[in-house]
């Protein structure tokens, strides 16, 4: 019997091509879209899993508070906290301290020259400054050399094996010399790639100067890690670092009336855990991961209740057959046997067509998503695990049960006297079930293309607004590394050439550009105030005075840093700033107009500086909308090493331009690498993770909402067929065939407009709720709410328009010959 069931269902499948292929393809792009889902969600959540010590390694963020106002807790932390926790702590066997490249300032440049005199130089920022003992913590596999010596000091460098076939070829780097801008280095280590899935990437490792021990809690700039021993509790250390903050930094919070916390971040959740201000790269997001599985479960949804849908489409071309069955002696349950057997068939089918669509387009998806995800999950072992494929057939039982239930029971239950007369009855809790069913993927259409236009809206908001300077036509040049005495007058000499150039409307040396965070901040205060009582903090970003200018920034009052301010702070201990008006603000000064002329103190490297606002600058975005602004005091300091020349180019010959930009900077700065991009180009690049997400969003939303309309394929022509007699009938009484596809396509509509109305609701609540992830956002209007559920009654209705049109121009004769 059980081979006699295979056989009729083979049949069928075969008899109703058509039908079968809608039926298992609609269930693999369901499938393989969820497959897909499942492998990211995967993918982010394994991120530094894969070291061996993963589970005892914690990073320790700071967090520091004023009497009045709470700071952004950081990740990075002071230079000391890692020695001082090894040594009060018996729990911390190790610790491991890394700065990022830019802590010492200025453009780094790395540089080697072969044994026939070949220079190779670039502009490198992919590196960090690490203690000895990182590469015995983490588990950066290395390929040569020795993870105990190789950052034994700070000439000793480890390389990745990119970086070495970018410098060295196919020779051995081991023992070679390199130079960090003068400084030369010896490789000492060559590590694999850094994988994808690390919450930290990087090309390079120098070992740090060994005079970065216990004292140093100046600048909180180190990225610090420690290894608790095995069975040691985190709790306990965090309960007794009050204490030990009290202990190292007790002096300096009592004398900048702060208070510093520390804590302990389990390495397995930086990527996805808590967000702190200064991280190294941007984090993934715990949200996105649970928006994508209710995405990948809608969609699967949508493709089951298809076949559903479908399945009793169909029914009533199997009605003669069920009553000639039950006729012949076959038991309801037989026949619901027959037909769940049917059901596992097309379900197993559809599960192979998903391998076939995941093997061929797994490489597609990792250009799309701009990750190995595929590529990781086969690396990962997951499918050599009986545990993954006992789930996989575990959810194919259930689902194949699941949605074959209902065909089975209806089919089965067909009365053998009627069908063979011709007559079927249509049950009214069939045909609610249906609708609700349909109302259902209409709802969940609605909250995708709902979702998708919304991502897409706030990602065009934040590309289109106005970020308060300007970056078009706005040439990024890196400063030059290397530094000798007569580096200032060289600086000076190369903007004054370049600004004679008529293709060249500014030139604007900074230490940091927009989308940059800024790398300076310290206690900034008033001085007609005790110290204590309005002390404050402010990024600090160094100019000259031709950056209002050149970057297009506007002042709200007062005027640019004047012609003859000196600069020398360490001599005059006064200098004259600008500052932009959130810092105004936060400084108690009511207007932008009452800050001018208003004498404030800022620490600095030579002491306590006292400085004279002379000008407001209006709020930009220094970075993303992500955030909001931020205090920023702008400085010109004489000996000012800038890490960028902003050029304001005139792109009208941008080819000649650019060829004498950089000829200029080669004659200048001879020995240096030159490297330049638009200022456009790296603003758009704070948004990259946001895109991926929209264009991630945007493709499964796409594939469910197509799936949803091969949905209507099956209910449509269900209700065609039920009123095909019914519209011969009007056809003869003369009706026209516009009002039989308003009477078609009326059912639909109404479907379309219930769903409308429970999802707009939700559509609107989680609209504003993820808004609230951005500082400056888009409203949820009109738009939002309304544009989605026309946008599903046009794709419905053109959806059954095709089968409502061939229904409502066929001949009455063929429907009431029988009758």
């Amino acid at each position: 019997m059980l081979l006699n069931f295979f056989k009729i269902a083979r049949r069928n499948l075969l008899k109703n091509k058509v039908f079968s292929v809608v039926n298992i393809f609609g269930l693999a792009i369901g499938m393989a879209a969820c497959w897909f889902i499942f492998e990211y969600i995967h993918f982010e959540r394994s991120y530094d899993r894969w070291h061996v010590n993963a589970a005892r390694i914690y990073r320790v963020p700071l967090a520091w508070a004023h009497y009045f106002s709470a700071h952004e807790a950081q990740a990075d932390n002071y230079a000391g906290i890692g020695p001082a926790m090894k040594a009060d702590f018996p729990e911390v066997k190790d610790f491991a301290r890394i700065a990022p490249a830019g802590i010492f300032g200025g453009t780094t440049m790395l540089s080697y020259t072969d044994e026939q005199g070949n220079s190779k130089r670039f502009n490198e920022t992919s590196f960090y400054f690490a203690d000895a003992s990182f590469l015995r913590m983490f588990s950066f596999p290395l390929v040569e050399g020795d993870a105990a010596t190789a950052l034994s000091d700070q000439h000793s460098v480890a390389l990745s094996a990119g970086m070495a076939r970018k410098y060295f070829g196919n020779r051995d780097p081991m023992g070679k010399t390199m130079y960090l801008n003068s400084n030369p280095m010896v490789v000492k280590g060559v590590f694999r790639d850094v994988p994808d899935n690390s919450h930290l990437h990087f090309d390079m490792l120098i070992g740090l100067p060994p005079k970065y021990g216990y004292t140093e809690f100046e600048a909180p700039a180190w990225y610090t890690y420690v290894l608790l021993a095995p069975g040691a509790d985190p709790g306990r250390i965090t309960a007794q670092l009050p204490a030990f903050v009290d202990k190292y930094l007790g002096k300096k919070m009592s004398s900048l009336n702060l208070s510093v916390s520390l804590a302990l971040q389990p390495l397995t959740d930086i990527h996805l855990g808590a967000s702190y201000g200064s991280e190294m790269e941007p984090q993934g997001s715990e949200k996105s991961l649970y928006f994508l599985t209710i995405l990948g479960v809608f969609i699967l949804v949508i493709a089951w209740i298809n076949y559903v849908n479908l399945s009793t489409a169909k029914s009533l071309e199997r009605a003669r057959e069920v009553g000639v069955r039950k006729v012949a002696g076959a038991t309801r349950w037989q026949l619901a046997g027959q037909f769940m057997l049917e059901s596992m068939l097309v379900n197993g089918l559809a599960l192979l067509v998903t391998v076939m669509i995941v093997a061929v387009t797994g490489h597609g998806f990792d250009i799309f998503v701009g990750k190995n995800v595929h590529r990781a999950f086969l690396a990962s072992g997951l499918l050599g695990q009986w545990r993954f494929w006992a789930a996989v057939a575990g959810i194919f039982i259930i689902a194949s049960v699941q949605v074959g239930a209902y065909p089975s029971l209806v089919i089965s239950a067909f009365r053998p006297v009627l069908v063979l007369k011709g007559r079927f009855q249509r049950s009214a809790k069939g045909v609610f079930l249906r609708r609700a069913l349909v109302t259902f993927q209409f709802f969940l259409s609605i909250l995708l293309i709902a979702g998708t236009f919304l991502v897409y809206r706030q990602l065009q908001y934040m590309r289109s607004q106005d970020p308060g300077y300007n970056r078009d036509q706005l040439l990024i040049v890196k400063a030059p590394a290397e530094l000798d005495s007569t580096y200032i007058s060289r600086i000076k000499a190369f903007k004054s050439e370049l600004s004679r150039d008529p293709a060249v409307r500014g030139v604007a040396p900074t230490t940091e550009i927009p989308g940059q965070r800024l790398e300076a901040d310290n206690g900034i205060w008033r001085a007609d105030h005790p110290k204590k009582d309005n002390d404050s903090y402010a990024d600090f970003l160094g100019i000259d005075r031709d950056f209002i200018a050149t970057y297009g920034v506007k002042l709200l009052a007062g005027s640019n840093i004047p012609e003859n301010e000196d600069g020398n702070w360490a001599r005059t201990k006064e200098t004259r700033v600008l500052v932009n008006e959130t810092l105004a603000r936060q400084l108690g000064y009511a207007s932008p107009a009452a800050a001018l002329h208003q004498q404030i103190y800022f620490a600095s490297w030579f002491g306590d500086i006292k400085a004279e606002i002379v000008g407001v600058v209006k709020d930009y975005q220094q970075q993303s909308l992500k955030t909001s602004y931020k205090p920023i005091m702008f400085y010109y300091g004489r000996h000012l090493r800038p890490g960028f020349f902003a050029v304001n180019v005139d792109t009208r010959d941008l080819p000649a331009a650019l060829s004498y930009i950089k000829g200029l900077y080669n004659r200048f700065f001879a020995g240096n690498a030159y490297e330049a991009y638009f200022l456009n180009d790296h603003f758009a690049k704070q948004y990259g993770a946001d895109q991926k997400l929209g264009d991630l969003f945007g493709l499964f939303a796409g594939l469910a909402i197509f799936v949803a309309c091969m949905g209507l394929l099956g209910l449509s022509s269900y209700v065609i067929r039920l009123r095909v007699r019914e519209i011969g009938i009007r056809k003869v009484l003369g009706a026209p065939v516009y009002s039989l596809l308003v009477l078609l396509c009326l059912d639909f509509i109404r479907l379309v407009g219930v769903a409308a109305a429970i999802a707009l609701p939700v559509v609107w609540y989680s609209a504003v709720r993820w808004l609230q992830n951005y500082a400056f956002h888009i409203r949820v209007g009109w738009v939002v709410l309304v544009l989605p559920s026309l946008l599903l009654l046009v794709a419905a209705l053109l959806t059954v328009g095709v089968q409502s049109v061939r229904a409502a121009m066929a001949s009455p004769v063929k429907s009431l010959k029988t009758e």
